[in-house]
């Protein structure tokens, strides 16, 4: 195993020349390859023009340019792999193919909840696809009441359940999801943030049907304020359960609250009082 940054292609070459013991194949990993300098990148271009057939020699990097000789001569021996995470529009469908790839059917809604309990993190989702399917057993069709049963005993409270329950107008759930937030160390300016930031969707989705009369279709409504449709029929239907004018005053309020809550020796209680008005 060899760093980029602190070793010579010297070094990585010899190990790789040097014949395996008591194996068929010696592996031999360069981790940070892009933090090489150009020569020694160079030198392990010449290598792979021939190189030892009883080693593997891995190379690992962040970026890599193609137009490197390193990468075309990797390239020419159809060495070249990426494991590129998805954009985050399009976690959920890669959580519906990652299910299907184990012989599991998902729906879009379900796949969101996992994306929503667990982040953008592949190696943790996984790990809670493998709680899911050891929860459901040998059943080919799953469900978001399948990932919501697992995931309440796994995953921390999520601010979009508070999100959802604020644009539901349920000012119960939006105070139990507050809390339960909140005391695990959430930062009361973070979730009024992001609940700012939810206002202002459904006051662009509202507009939006008021201008269209409700009468395109979700794809089109999606592709207009620049969501996935998965999320664009969510935030559509939230906003339907207010008016403009009311998610106008929503956001006057909020830029009033914030100003007392910097100065408030209870911020909670004022984030409270604007959570239950929007409510309301």
């Amino acid at each position: 195993m060899f760093e980029g940054e602190s070793t010579s292609a010297d070094d990585v070459i010899a190990a790789a020349n040097t014949l395996p013991f008591m194996a068929d194949k010696r592996l031999v990993v360069l981790r940070h390859a892009d933090k090489m300098n150009a020569t020694d990148l160079g030198a392990l271009a010449q290598y792979a023009a021939d190189p030892n057939p009883t080693t593997a020699l891995v190379l690992v990097a962040q970026k890599m340019a193609k137009n490197l000789k390193i990468y075309k001569a990797i390239d020419a021996l159809g060495g070249v792999a990426e494991y590129k995470a998805p954009a985050k529009k399009d976690y959920p469908r890669t959580v519906v193919e990652m299910f299907a790839s184990r012989g599991k059917s998902i729906g879009m809604d379900g796949a969101e909840v996992l994306v929503r309990g667990v982040g953008y993190d592949l190696r943790r989702i996984s790990i809670e696809m493998d709680k899911i399917l050891a929860f459901t057993g040998e059943r080919e069709k799953l469900s978001r009441a399948d990932v919501e049963e697992v995931m309440s005993a796994t995953a921390p409270a999520s601010v979009f359940d508070l999100l959802d329950a604020l644009g539901s107008r349920d000012c119960r759930a939006a105070l139990v999801q507050l809390n339960a937030l909140l005391g695990g160390g959430e930062s009361i300016y973070g979730v009024h943030a992001m609940a700012l930031r939810h206002i202002r969707q459904l006051l662009q989705a509202r507009a939006l049907l008021d201008r269209v009369d409700g009468s395109r279709s979700p794809e089109a409504l999606a592709k207009a304020i620049g969501m996935s449709p998965w999320q664009a029929k969510n935030i559509m239907h939230q906003a339907k359960r207010f008016t403009a004018e009311e998610l106008v005053n929503a956001l006057r309020n909020a830029a009033a609250g914030e100003a007392q809550m910097k100065t408030s020796r209870d911020p909670r209680l004022v984030f409270e009082r604007w959570l239950i008005a929007v409510c309301g």
